[in-house]
């Protein structure tokens, strides 16, 4: 008997062969097979990339860390440099004397002048006070008077000292703080104005005129007034009364309130204290100056108002000057100031 062929046994063969077949065409058209599953537990499948991921991360990782060293370095190069130039300023310091700023106001006096000295610990005031008697310093500086004339008085550079603001070193020797003075002084009034006044300036007939009594003079115009406008018109009151002392009525006095109490001022005078400066007491100029004034007032001295022919003068409490020829015009001007709240 023709036994039948098994057709199931048949079917599994070509379906073997089909897929065999279909899995060589896939194969040769360039298409891959899928994937098996990864059927191991303990060795999980890795993204795609993620060795590059990885590697990636670490080389940022590794930039930061050498920006963040270099930043350190950048850091701590400004700190030192810094501290460094701290050290530098403190050893400078330390090698330098300080130095100190003391301004010495118009109108003040060698007493004043000393106390701001002694105050900003320049040198003490006695010191300063010492060293001006007993140092000759006119060889230096022709301007000045001869040495004998300036040991009579009670300071002898009194008005010699220019008012200013000086730069000294804390602790400076009193002869290098008194040059500072002169050679401003010398510097602040020109060739010019001394000689003009040592040869006797306007050509008054009956006084001698210096530089040194100009000086002397302008010291008082110093105190009389403010007011630079005026001070020509003062000084002439006052050459007009040495010149004409008969004619003035004052027999040559000058009569100026300021002179009554050198070399102290009002606020720190002993009591019953007269001074020999007193122009109400001497006539003509005093012995020497009793401030140091500015050049304006050593220029009005020097180079009086010649038209003003007045021998008073009154100043009121706004400022305002009058000026008078006689002593009865002089008392009506003052009455006038008086009457209108003004003296």
């Amino acid at each position: 008997m023709q036994q039948r062929p098994n057709q199931r046994s048949n079917q599994r063969q070509y379906s073997t062969q089909n897929s065999a077949q279909n899995y060589m065409r896939k194969t040769a058209a360039g298409t891959r097979p899928q994937q098996r599953p990864n059927t191991n537990p303990t060795r999980p499948s890795s993204p795609k990339g993620g060795k590059n991921n990885q590697y990636t991360g670490f080389k940022f990782l590794g930039v930061m860390l050498i920006v963040a060293l270099m930043l350190c370095g950048l850091i701590y190069g400004v700190f030192m440099v810094k501290e460094k130039a701290d050290e530098r300023a403190a050893r400078q310091a330390a090698a330098e004397p300080a130095t100190v700023n003391v301004t010495f106001p118009e109108g003040r006096t060698v007493r004043q002048y000393g106390a701001l000295l002694e105050d900003h610990g320049v040198c003490s005031a006695e010191d300063f006070y010492t060293e001006m008697r007993t140092t000759d310093f006119t060889a230096d500086y022709s301007f000045l008077p001869s040495n004998d004339i300036l040991q009579q008085r009670e300071y002898p550079l009194e008005g010699y000292l220019y008012p200013d603001t000086y730069t000294f070193y804390v602790g400076e020797n009193p002869q290098s703080v008194i040059k500072r003075f002169l050679n401003n002084f010398a510097v602040r009034v020109s060739d010019e104005v001394v000689n003009y006044a040592n040869s006797n300036g306007e050509g008054f007939s009956n006084i001698e005129m210096s530089f040194d009594k100009a000086v002397i003079l302008a010291s008082i115009i110093e105190r009389e007034s403010p007011d630079d406008t005026e001070r020509d018109k003062i000084a002439a009151v006052f050459w007009n009364r040495m010149e004409h002392p008969s004619v003035s009525g004052t027999g040559g006095k000058l009569q100026s309130d300021a002179t009554h109490y050198y070399p102290y001022v009002v606020s720190d005078a002993p009591e019953g204290f007269r001074s020999e400066y007193d122009t109400y007491d001497i006539k003509g100029l005093p012995k020497g100056p009793i401030c140091n004034p500015s050049a304006s007032s050593i220029r009005a001295a020097v180079y009086p108002d010649t038209t003003c022919k007045a021998y008073f003068f009154f100043n009121d409490k706004m400022g305002n000057h009058y000026y008078a020829e006689t002593y009865e015009q002089h008392k009506k001007n003052i009455q006038y100031c008086k009457d209108n709240g003004l003296a």
